[in-house]
């Protein structure tokens, strides 16, 4: 499995924690709401679209225990899961009448909740119960297409309104559903969005086998149980998938223990390289990139950046680097190859570390073209690399070396300035002037920036 975005990856790290937990104060309200609407949308339903007919109620009872089992099959998300539901809650559109479509959802995610509690006892609240009815919202979407329709028999002549209705149940799903991270959780619906648009392909690709089901059903009622090898089937999957997902979780956390390890390898070889400048730099850089809108992914490349960029300088002697005097041509020479160097070494390790070391080797470059080693420039050089080089270059100049005293904050700003648009990106010079112009003063002016 390819690595996960930062964002969605923090969610999984978190979910067995929400799922464990009752939701906060702020939560239990947000859930009691979407419940009690639910409730009042469903009596909507009962005067808009009274009449109708219920299956048996043997039918309707393998129906709730089918769907509670498909419950039991889970593809997470992060922010959630999905499961292959829609395979039952197709039969379950005609076997009951459209008002009572939320009614039959709920309780088979409740029968399913149940389920949990029994099995899994302290680790699931009892009032989980209650707080797995919001999600039969999304039924509400076909149920009114349904009850709109008049359609209460399964034929394949009416697939215009089935596809109108699955339409509707992924419209109010995505409406509730991120209504309710968002509320509850504070998570942006976008990333919501994003991690579930992959769900509503799934539900989209189980609807036709679900509709056959159905129409199997209106003939004889024992079809049902052709779906149960394939929710097995999918069982099986969901658990592979499942381990992956664990592994990649692992694979990102052993990627920055090993940037970590080898920051630490950096320190411990020259505190001022890996130690107060590299730590520096890192601060700083993820201020900047977070006042320049950089995304998730974006910022965690640009951390470990600035965390390794002078990872190439462990194959140059400490003599060069800490060396009083002016360098000569050769050891100038020496200096320049850190980048590669810094690349080479993060290319070994790979993964995750190998995009970061690209950053790495083009740290150096200048917009003008005339850094190195590649001579990139402009827009070909890796925002975090001119991140990276002006808070580089920043916490330089306002560092005591043993060959000349710090300089103070507005003098490395006019210095900065002076050379934006050669050797510096102008837009991240103005976005760290802004941010070290927010943070007071305390003598060490490239730590502890203050993030606006």
């Amino acid at each position: 499995m390819s690595a996960l975005h930062p964002d969605i990856e923090e969610l999984f790290e978190d979910q067995a924690r929400r799922e464990e937990e009752l939701p906060g104060a702020r939560g239990l309200i947000v859930e009691f709401v979407a419940a009690a609407l639910l409730a009042g949308a469903v009596l909507a339903m009962t005067t808009l679209f009274p009449g109708g007919s219920f299956a048996s109620p043997v039918v309707l009872g393998v129906l709730v225990l089918a769907y509670a089992l498909a419950c039991a099959v889970r593809f997470d998300f992060g922010l959630g899961y999905t499961s292959p539901v829609q395979l039952i809650a197709i039969p379950m559109w005609f076997a009951v009448p459209p008002a009572f479509l939320p009614v039959a959802i709920a309780a088979g995610l409740v029968l399913h909740k149940a389920g949990e509690l029994a099995v899994l006892g302290r680790r699931r609240h009892p009032v989980g119960l209650v707080l797995t009815i919001p999600d039969a919202w999304h039924a509400v979407g076909p149920a009114l297409v349904l009850g709109t329709a008049g359609a209460v028999d399964p034929t394949f002549a009416d697939w215009p309104i089935y596809v109108a209705a699955l339409s509707a149940q992924v419209l109010v799903d995505a409406v509730v559903s991120t209504a309710r991270g968002w509320a509850e959780l504070g998570v942006a619906p976008e990333l919501q969005l994003r991690a579930m648009g992959w769900v509503f392909a799934v539900d989209a690709a189980l609807a036709p086998v679900g509709l056959l089901a159905a129409v199997a059903m209106a003939q004889t009622p024992a079809a049902l149980v052709c779906l149960f090898p394939l929710v097995g089937l999918l069982a099986v999957f969901a658990r592979e998938r499942d381990q992956r997902i664990r592994q990649a979780l692992q694979l990102s956390g052993a990627y920055r223990g090993t940037a970590i390890l080898l920051g630490d390898v950096l320190e411990a070889d020259d505190a001022y390289t890996g130690g107060e400048h590299t730590q520096g730099v890192v601060e700083l850089g993820l201020a900047v990139g977070r006042e320049l809108g950089l995304d998730a992914q974006a910022l965690r490349d640009l951390e470990f950046g600035s965390l390794l960029h002078d990872i190439g300088k462990l194959r140059v002697s400490n003599e060069i680097i800490n060396k009083p005097g002016k360098l000569t041509e050769a050891e100038w020479e020496i200096i320049r190859r850190h980048p590669v160097d810094g690349q080479e070494m993060l290319s070994r390790v790979g993964g995750a570390l190998e995009k970061v070391g690209e950053i790495v080797r083009a740290h150096h470059e200048r917009v003008d073209g005339g850094g190195y080693p590649d001579g990139l420039e402009g827009d070909a050089i890796p925002m975090e690399a001119r991140i990276i080089c002006v808070c580089d270059s920043y916490s330089a100049m306002t560092t005591t070396r043993s060959y000349r005293r710090a300089m103070s904050r507005v003098d490395a700003f006019e210095e900065l300035r002076r050379c934006s648009g050669q050797q510096f990106d102008a837009r991240v010079v103005e976005a760290l002037i802004r941010i070290v112009e927010r943070t007071p003063d305390t003598g060490v002016p490239h730590l502890r920036v203050a993030a606006g």
